[in-house]
């Protein structure tokens, strides 16, 4: 006779304090319900139940065995839900959160082949490069670049982005190139005045990575009109490797102090449940099979 079978007529006859309401609720024979108990017993060789003609009541391995019932038959029921949730076709709405520089370049291709793949999911791209809140925006997923500060929610690191410095060869021509970050005080440094480092670039310096506050004339809140005032020739600007990518192979922007590059910074999608539905789960999954390498 299957175990668990038996547990959950034990528990039920443990709840209901009777084995015909227990047999009546599992839809099963008064017999069947006690040949369950007594298999149990046998094979424990203990008592479960003290049995008189007014009242059924646990022994106290009984009360011990009931919680232990519970917990394992409760584990089971949690396991098949999560299972379960893995053939489920992903469909309804799917709104993401990005910064507008990454969104633009990197995530909206990303999105609109994804939509391609689920065609039942109907895909919503909020960008922003000012702070909001995850829930209260209703936003399923969203993506960050950098440091995590809510630690109630769930962060899966999907790619890594560099960091470069560089400027239009007019510039360079103009001013020179730096050759330490230190020489960064002399030149007119590009900002981008939004995210979690306004003003500040992360340099290798001797004492390892530093963060360097820089000065300029020019800052915008994207990191897109910095780009372009760098091409245009008014100064430096540091930017992340996939948003100047191609302006460094047509040689719009050329890079500076690249023996000086920090660290790669983690890049991370955050969602608020451990048991994500289908389209959180199967577009996190998508990300990591499409951001596998450095941006």
């Amino acid at each position: 006779m299957d175990k668990l079978s038996s547990m959950q007529a034990f528990v039920t006859v443990a709840e209901l304090g009777s084995f015909s309401g227990a047999a009546e609720a599992l839809r099963i024979s008064k017999a069947m319900t006690t040949k369950h108990i007594q298999q149990l017993e046998h094979a424990l060789g203990i008592r479960l139940f003290s049995r008189s003609t007014r009242r059924l009541r646990l022994t106290e391995a009984g009360e011990a065995y009931l919680q232990g019932c519970r917990d394992v038959l409760g584990a089971l029921a949690e396991l098949e839900r999560q299972v379960s949730g893995f053939n489920a076709k992903p469909h309804g709405r799917l709104k993401v959160l990005a910064p507008t520089s990454f969104g633009s370049f990197q995530l909206a291709p990303v999105l609109a082949e994804y939509a391609h793949r689920f065609p039942e999911v109907q895909v919503q791209l909020t960008l922003s490069d000012r702070p909001l809140g995850l829930l209260e925006e209703g936003v399923d997923v969203a993506i960050v670049i950098g440091s995590l500060h809510d630690s109630s929610l769930v962060a899966r690191q999907i790619a890594e982005v560099r960091l470069v410095v560089c400027a239009a060869p007019a510039y360079l021509a103009l001013h020179g190139a730096p050759a330490t970050p230190a020489d960064l005080v002399g030149h007119n440094c590009l900002r981008y005045s939004q995210g979690q480092r306004k003003g500040m670039w992360l340099l290798m310096t001797e004492e390892g990575e530093t963060v360097i506050r820089v000065q300029g004339d020019f800052e915008a809140t994207t990191g897109d009109a910095v780009r372009m005032a760098a091409i245009a020739g008014l100064g430096l600007v540091q930017l992340p490797s996939y948003m100047v990518r191609a302006d460094l192979t047509a040689g719009r922007l050329q890079p500076v102090l690249a023996e000086c590059s920090p660290a790669a910074i983690p890049l991370f999608a955050v969602y608020a449940h451990r048991e994500p539905p289908a389209t959180v789960r199967t577009f996190v999954a998508f990300l990591e099979e499409c951001f596998h390498h450095p941006l």
